[in-house]
């Protein structure tokens, strides 16, 4: 199955980086993957339909990482990761009110979550 959908991730582990890539790259979806700090200096041709991003980049507020990237990329939708959600669905439920957020994932999560929701949120745009 090939969606050919754009995902960026924005993550300084490149362990972790490297294993979400390849988890949405199996699942068909074309990815660009940076560091935060890389990710403040993207070229406009760079778009992305889902960003994955990890809120507890160094150097990096969550909120003015939200807000950057809901002006780069107005339409996208963002799923949170981090060590420091805690687990749970009342946890992940208030991050994504906090933040706005699509969904909030906490580490380390199963790559085949990550991969079910990423799909579960591009359902609904699949359907215009």
């Amino acid at each position: 199955m090939e969606t050919k959908t754009d995902i960026l991730i924005i993550e300084d582990d490149p362990f972790m980086r490297d294993l979400v890539a390849l988890s949405l790259r199996d699942a068909g979806y074309r990815v660009c993957e940076c560091t935060g700090q890389r990710a403040q200096h993207l070229h406009e041709t760079v778009s992305a339909k889902v960003i994955v991003v990890d809120l507890n980049e160094p150097r990096h507020s969550s909120m003015k990482t939200i807000d950057a990237l809901r002006v780069r990329f107005p339409a996208a939708l963002i799923v949170a990761i981090s060590g420091y959600f805690g687990a749970g669905a009342a946890t992940a439920d208030a991050v994504i009110r906090q933040l706005g957020v699509d969904r909030a994932l906490a580490k380390p999560f199963d790559c085949n979550d990550l991969v079910a929701s990423v799909k579960a949120l591009l359902e609904p745009l699949s359907n215009d």
